[in-house]
């Protein structure tokens, strides 16, 4: 009776994988003489659904037509010659080489360099660095022998005064590199870093940028990620009589009598990034932020939701609130994350001489005999360029499985490179070191060539960037370079909707707020007696921050505001808001009007651009027409609800 279950579960399963495959290969929709595959929607469908935030777009039918329009647009790019442009074919092919070198990779390295990444990501190694630059056309051997000479001074001297009698910016930099982990500096330089021990100075040893030491003040086990809100008061105000220094004090003698963090961040914070959230910023891990004295205020708080004392970093002054704190994350859930990194970094290079390797077990390859090569290719009378024995010009010199490449071809590539011709060495050495690269150089190609038909996964993020590119070209020729270029029609388009270019109502007043109704009784009282906002400041904080005012010209949308409110002139009533209370002293309303064309150019434009693309695609729409199988839309819903 088991052994009966099984089977009809095994052959249950078998039919449904059955039934998705067929319906993958139905044909969807149509639009013009184009089909498009059940498979080729949802992959774009599944793709982008969990992006969209509001529900009614992942219904099934409301993207259908989005992706309709986007499809019409494609068709259109084609229709046109968009993919026959020289500029076009240029990104594309630049794009398609770097996507290939993220797919030609060997795993086993890889792997192994992911993990010494976790290793490095979960430390923190505190530096300082020598570094001397050259260009390609200097003798590197002149800056070698400096950097060994200011080895000893960087072991010897006090790094500050060394620093100021050094570093230039341009060819000697002299740099307090902080505390760092994996991907925070090139390869070499963090190989060098984490193979010396702590108060040891490394050998000079060589980079992208030139030759450099690092000295090694410290390790520690890595803090993790951070998260914070905060309150920033920038350093420069439009207001001449805000005191950065006083505002964030009275916000911080606010929060210690209980104001909302949230309230005040939105209302008063000037990082508009983080305003909005309530202050909350992204988690950030040491060497993320470039302020010392933040970073390390942030991991200093212990308990959720505590609050920081005011700093000050070059950016303004700040009050911070610990929103959490997690440490680094186990191996299994961020290797995804770190090898793509990997991918990125320059340990990419020692991925590639492990593939290639692999590349020759793989592919059926014939190669020249290098030994005699030296006997058919020699350099010419006055040794300028490399010739070859005529007879051998079209001969087969390598071939890459159906790939063939002719000693002419060689012959190219090896004057091309002819440069490098070192005359201290022999023509032989040359000639097979230039082969090596040849070689190496063709291999990949022929790999990264063939990976449309082998990697359905690369085949597909191809297909989305050529369609982007495709989209965004004509998207720009046909409605974003017409908006902005064509004044007359964008001024008439402006005079046919006026009513929609209209001015937010302002009031003109001071707005102050309280946690507790019974300051703000007292505020009222005062501003009956005629008392000016600074004494009657001065007045109720005189022992602890129980009010804050602003005062000067405000959009009746601005988050300091109550809203859905009729404001106006005098002093309102106390009005319960975010959990606070505020009360206003409206000097003036200045009512809606309508705003000039010459001020607002850039939102007329980005308007007309709408009504453009409305226009375009419903006449796309006409030019091409668009079939949907009713059938299959069907089915396909009832998949996606299982």
């Amino acid at each position: 009776m088991r052994i009966f279950s099984f089977f009809f579960i095994l052959f249950t399963l078998s039919i449904n994988i059955l039934n998705s495959q067929d319906l993958d290969s139905k044909t969807l929709m149509t639009i013009g003489n184009q089909n498009i595959s059940v498979k080729e929607f949802l992959r774009v469908y599944n793709k982008n659904i969990n992006l969209v935030q509001d529900q009614n777009q992942k219904d099934i039918d409301y993207y259908i037509n989005l992706y309709s329009k986007y499809k019409l647009k494609l068709i259109e790019a084609k229709e046109l010659g968009y993919d026959l442009k020289d500029s076009y074919k240029k990104e594309f092919t630049s794009y398609k080489n770097q996507l290939s070198n993220a797919y030609t990779t060997d795993k086993e390295v890889t792997e192994s360099l992911v993990k010494e990444a976790y290793n490095r990501t979960a430390n923190e190694i505190k530096a300082q660095h020598i570094l001397v630059r050259f260009q390609d056309n200097q003798d590197s051997l002149l800056a070698y022998e400096k950097i060994q000479s200011l080895r000893s001074r960087l072991i010897n001297e006090d790094f500050l005064n060394l620093r100021s009698l050094l570093h230039d910016g341009k060819s000697i930099f002299v740099e307090d590199l902080g505390y760092f982990s994996a991907f925070k500096m090139v390869y070499e330089f963090e190989n060098a870093a984490f193979n010396t021990l702590v108060g040891q100075t490394s050998t000079p040893f060589r980079t992208q940028f030139g030759y450099h030491v690092v000295k090694v003040l410290d390790t520690r086990p890595s803090r993790g990620k951070v998260q914070v809100a905060h309150i920033m008061i920038s350093n420069t105000q439009k207001d001449s009589s805000l005191v950065p220094e006083i505002r964030i004090n009275e916000l911080y003698n606010s929060l210690i009598q209980g104001s909302s963090f949230e309230t005040l961040a939105k209302q008063f914070s000037d990082d508009k990034s983080s305003a909005s959230k309530g202050g909350v910023m992204n988690p950030f891990k040491s060497g993320d932020i470039n302020s010392e004295v933040f970073v390390d205020t942030a991991f200093n708080l212990n308990e959720i939701g505590s609050i920081s004392k005011p700093i000050q970093t070059q950016y303004g002054w700040h009050i911070l609130k610990l929103i959490l704190k997690s440490p680094i994350q186990p191996y299994e859930i961020i290797k995804q994350d770190l090898e793509k990194k990997v991918k990125r970094d320059s340990r990419s290079l020692i991925i590639r001489k492990k593939m290639i390797e692999k590349l020759v077990s793989k592919y059926e390859i014939f190669e020249p005999n290098l030994d005699l090569i030296s006997q058919l290719i020699t350099k010419n009378a006055n040794e300028s360029s490399w010739v070859l024995k005529a007879t051998k010009l079209k001969d087969v010199f390598l071939r890459i499985e159906d790939k063939i490449y002719t000693y002419e071809t060689f012959l190219k590539f090896l004057n091309q490179n002819n440069r490098l011709y070192d005359k201290s060495k022999s023509n032989d050495e040359f000639i097979k070191k230039q082969y090596k690269t040849f070689f190496e150089n063709n291999l990949f190609e022929y790999k990264k060539n063939n990976l449309i038909n082998e990697n359905e996964e690369f085949a597909n993020i191809l297909k989305e960037y050529e369609d982007g590119l495709l989209l965004f070209d004509i998207m720009q020729d046909k409605i974003w370079d017409v908006a902005k270029n064509d004044t007359i029609a964008l001024k008439l388009f402006y005079d046919n909707n006026v009513s929609k270019f209209k001015s937010k109502e302002k009031i003109i007043g001071t707005i102050i707020s309280s946690k507790d109704k019974k300051h703000l009784k007292k505020v009222i009282k005062l501003w009956e007696k005629s008392i000016i906002n600074k004494e009657i400041s001065n007045q109720l904080n005189y022992k602890s921050q129980v009010i804050i005012l602003s005062t000067g010209e405000f959009e009746i949308t601005d988050p300091l505001l109550p809203q859905n409110k009729n404001f106006k002139k005098g002093i309102s009533k106390i009005i319960e808001f975010e959990n606070n209370y505020v009360v206003l002293k409206v000097q003036d309303i200045i009512p809606t009007k309508t705003l000039p064309f010459e001020k607002i150019k850039g939102s007329v434009i980005s308007k007309y651009q709408s009504f453009l693309e409305t226009n375009w695609v419903e006449k796309l729409a006409n030019k091409y027409h668009i079939k949907i199988d009713n059938k299959v839309l069907e089915e396909l819903k009832k998949s996606l609800i299982k």
